[in-house]
């Protein structure tokens, strides 16, 4: 793991720091409106639009889902709206202020590519769980555009996660995030890492949870804040230990 500089803010749910989104795309929403066409997001923006979005968002993210920190790339990626795009449109009409199903800071990119076949949507996570759920205007939320985000969150060495705010508690029942399908993928991330019958060191343990959340050649680690609350669990313990048998050597 090579750490590079900071560019992000690194939260849990890992905190997006909204760059400038892609020319191309400015440029297709000014042609259309200088021609007169109402654009929609759903049905006037094909491939060609939507990859160059796609790889704006992912270099803003650390190519890490903007709910689930699952690795993602463009091929097994979605354009996500956080207040969700059919809404978007609705309060247009109905002139409520609100952002444009076409407004790029409403975006971020999300996994899966698609809904998975044959799972009904509301038993799955992240996106596709949230689906158009969204209640006083995402108020009840914590959203990945927030600052101080990882406040309301925390993961254990289990790969468990809960929320310790009501925010929290609510974004977690939103997006699933204590799916089991996510808590197994986290757990093996885990030990993957810190190991299960010889588990890092201090040294080692300590220097991880510095540079876990870090951005190495542009990216994140998978499920990098889970880690790193787990690595910070695992120093407890191993300060424990040692407290042990330093007690121990003294009698």
């Amino acid at each position: 793991m090579k750490p590079k500089c900071l560019t992000l803010k690194c939260l849990m749910m890992k905190r997006i720091i909204k760059g400038q989104e892609p020319a191309s795309f400015i440029q297709f929403k000014q042609e259309n409106e200088k021609a007169g066409v109402k654009l929609r997001y759903d049905t006037h923006l094909g491939s060609e639009q939507r990859t160059p979005i796609k790889k704006a968002l992912l270099k803003e993210q650390g190519y890490i889902c903007a709910y689930t920190l699952k690795r993602i790339a463009v091929e097994s990626c979605h354009i996500e709206h956080l207040k969700p795009e059919e809404l978007c449109r609705k309060h247009i009409e109905q002139g409520i202020a609100t952002v444009s199903d076409l407004d790029y800071g409403n975006m971020v990119a999300c996994f899966p590519k698609e809904a998975p076949k044959g799972i009904q949507k509301e038993k799955y996570f992240g996106a596709i769980k949230k689906d158009d759920n969204w209640i006083n205007d995402g108020a009840d939320y914590i959203l990945p555009l927030q600052a101080n985000c990882e406040n309301h969150f925390q993961y254990n060495k289990s790969g468990g996660v809960q929320g310790t705010s009501e925010k929290g508690r609510n974004t977690v029942t939103l997006l699933a995030l204590d799916h089991p399908i996510l808590i197994e993928e986290r757990k093996k991330a885990i030990e993957s890492f810190i190991g299960k019958s010889n588990p890092i060191k201090k040294v080692k343990t300590t220097q991880a949870i510095r540079e876990i959340d870090q951005l190495d050649n542009g990216k994140f680690i998978e499920f990098c804040i889970p880690l790193k609350h787990a690595l910070e669990e695992h120093l407890i313990y191993l300060n424990k230990i040692e407290k042990k048998l330093k007690y121990a050597k003294k009698k």
